[in-house]
């Protein structure tokens, strides 16, 4: 179904990704969380901000099976009211087991979300409005994170459970899919079922992986710079927050920018991305200055919104199974990242070597980058 034109439905699909977008708003919060919590360990703590990518890996593979039942349609409007009603249950129980169970809701209603999003996007619009909707994807969840982590960033001064209240806009984006959305019910087409049954597992199984790798990294910078600013003294209680404000901020240009730059510079687009988080990683490893580690913020935002859509635009030419592949370890890189800084804290306690070590992982994702560019090249 070719819907290239329809304004309405690109704005009301596209708001679906504020949701989607919004589950690191409250990430700028763990050292507030941590300091009600003494008695639990800290990677525990983070794993506030990365158990709904746990979920939302459960949700990815089962979102098509609910859909096939239900229609595209109530599955987003079921799960965006799931994610509304879990995601403000921390500002009104401050229990530690009933926040872990609320998030983990959270993530699979954001999971089934992220899936059909990216399904419907293939199914309304095709060509460049294809890639541009993809692109705008990251775009708009950009927008969406800035703005729920500016509203968290503003409530925590009352209170780490009251900057909970930003997920109040999930229902504002539930009314407008359910006014605007049209109810679809997408068959399996004759073509999509010969190419399930051919499932080129060798690209999907790379680019997943680089997936993985590639946003445990840059969840490890999510999660880690509120701790940073806490470590060097950089200020005010709502120094992590603005941090998590501007790696949006950066992931909103990069969303806009996306689909001119990789028509323009092709698979050279995926090393510069990777380029750029290894700098964010390097500058924010160096920096003790406040000024400096805002600008690494933003860099890591413009190159993680980046790459995302480029790998997620590869597995999509080979159908469902490749994008939920992708998905699902794309979330349990995030998933894993507390588990990262744990394994780089027993090779040196000082953060900032930390991130500079993983800056040098991302040097060796360019590395793949540049062999992707070779092999592709030598294919033609």
């Amino acid at each position: 179904m070719n819907q290239n034109s329809n304004f309405i439905l690109k704005a009301a699909l596209l708001s679906i990704a504020f949701i989607t977008a919004s589950v690191n708003a409250i990430a700028g919060n763990i050292p507030d969380i941590a300091q009600s919590f003494p008695n639990v360990p800290i990677h525990i703590i983070e794993l506030m901000t990365t158990i709904p990518s746990l979920t939302m890996m459960l949700a990815i593979l089962c979102s098509h099976v609910i859909s096939r039942y239900l229609g595209e349609k109530k599955v987003i409007l079921l799960n965006a009211l799931l994610c509304g009603i879990t995601g403000i249950m921390p500002y009104f129980i401050q229990n530690i087991v009933v926040m872990f169970i609320s998030r983990a809701l959270f993530g699979f209603g954001v999971g089934c979300l992220s899936s059909i999003l990216l399904t419907l996007i293939f199914y309304f619009f095709n060509g460049t409005v294809r890639s541009q909707m993809i692109g705008l994807q990251g775009s708009i969840g950009g927008l969406g994170s800035l703005i729920t982590t500016f509203i968290a960033g503003q409530l925590i001064i009352y209170g780490w459970h009251v900057s909970f209240l930003t997920y109040l806009i999930t229902f504002v984006v539930f009314f407008i899919i359910l006014i605007f959305v049209p109810s679809v019910h997408i068959e399996e087409t004759n073509e999509e079922a010969s190419a399930s049954s051919k499932v080129h597992w060798g690209p999907i199984l790379f680019y997943s992986l680089l997936s993985f790798i590639s946003v445990c990294l840059a969840t490890f910078f999510v999660i880690k710079c509120s701790t940073l600013v806490t470590l060097n003294h950089y200020d005010s209680i709502q120094d992590g927050s603005t941090l998590i404000m501007l790696i949006s901020a950066g992931s909103l240009l990069a969303g806009a920018m996306y689909g001119p730059i990789y028509n323009k510079i092709k698979n050279y687009a995926l090393l510069l991305f990777y380029v750029l988080c290894a700098v964010s990683f390097f500058i924010g490893g160096m920096t003790q200055q406040l000024g400096i580690m805002m600008l690494a913020a933003f860099i890591l935002g413009y190159g993680y919104m980046a790459f995302v859509p480029f790998l997620q635009e590869k597995v999509g030419h080979y159908g469902q199974v490749g994008t939920r592949t992708l998905l699902v370890l794309q979330s349990l890189g995030a998933f894993v990242a507390p588990y990262f800084g744990s394994l780089l804290s027993s090779f040196t306690s000082s953060l900032n070597h930390q991130f500079m070590i993983a800056g040098v992982f991302y040097i060796v994702l360019c590395v793949i980058g540049i062999g992707i560019i070779k092999q592709e090249k030598g294919s033609r």
